[in-house]
């Protein structure tokens, strides 16, 4: 397992949120650049042509769009491939703008610089309108983005709700899980959930949702989970680990070590040496999860 992180929210991941703020940043930057018409690609005392300019506006855009369209097919490889804290989210972010800027300098400096103004002046021209450009489109998309991962887990909450409501089922068939602030903020049928990942202070519940594996972040760490009676049937065989007895449908060893296979999925859990006792005497029968 890769080492505890706060993984990056699922909502700035998916390919369908990349691929709504790149249009985003497409429609405002054109918008922008026919109402502003920005000066710093010929900044001269000499009259300019609505072509001209225009023309440079389309290499400048066409330059941007392609640099965030390649950083951000870097990012989603790259998350698909490790497990990314979402500081280094935002240190990719920083520098994708500043590599941004870069570029768009060196086009403007070596295109549109009649006047012969120096590189510095150039840059904070480019910067300032970049500012102007992308600022709100980040902003937008990002709240937007935040909303509608809300709304969907809203929706998973209440259909889950609405299941538990249906059935008629006992309060003790349901598991309820709380954030650090000790407010509900997951429940489920004990059944449905499979297992617990670890990731710094946040929790990766693992569940069946209409019969498919499905994940939830808990803000609640998984040490506060553990030493909680309330979730009982939750065996931690690993630091980074937690298990749904119920869904063990296998113990077995594997290359010198234990691992745990549930009846769903095709992940198997491995036991680490120190909870190798603690799981080994509760398949015995001799302690309790």
């Amino acid at each position: 397992m890769a080492k505890n992180t706060i993984h990056i929210p699922k909502f700035l991941s998916e390919m369908r949120s990349i691929w709504l703020f790149l249009a985003t940043i497409f429609v405002v930057t054109i918008v922008f650049s026919i109402v502003y018409r920005p000066a710093y690609f010929m900044k001269t005392d000499q009259p300019v042509s609505s072509l001209n300019i225009y023309i440079y506006s389309l290499i400048m855009i066409s330059s941007g769009e392609a640099i965030i369209v390649m950083s951000r097919m870097l990012l989603h490889y790259a998350q698909r491939k490790m497990t990314m804290e979402f500081f280094h989210f935002v240190l990719w972010l920083v520098l994708e703008l500043v590599f941004m800027d870069v570029i768009l300098t060196v086009i403007a400096f070596f295109l549109g610089n009649k006047a012969g103004l120096p590189f510095s002046d150039k840059l904070w021209h480019v910067t300032l309108d970049m500012i102007l450009v992308i600022g709100v489109p980040y902003i937008i998309s990002v709240l937007l983005f935040y909303l509608d991962d809300r709304r969907r887990q809203i929706a998973v909450l209440q259909r889950v709700v609405n299941s538990m409501t249906e059935s008629g089922r006992n309060e003790n068939d349901n598991i309820n899980f709380h954030d650090r602030g000790g407010k509900l903020a997951f429940s489920t049928r004990r059944g449905n959930v499979l297992y617990i990942e670890a990731a710094d202070n946040y929790s990766n519940i693992h569940y069946i949702n209409e019969d498919k594996e499905d994940t939830f972040i808990l803000h609640n760490s998984m040490k506060q989970l553990d030493s909680s009676d309330e979730y009982k049937g939750l065996l931690r065989c690993h630091r980074g680990y937690m298990v749904n007895i119920d869904n063990v449908k296998l113990l077995k060893k594997e290359k010198g070590i234990l691992v745990l296979e549930l009846t769903q999925g095709a992940r198997s859990i491995p036991v680490s040496k120190t909870y190798t006792d603690r799981v080994v005497r509760f398949f015995a029968g001799e302690n309790e999860a």
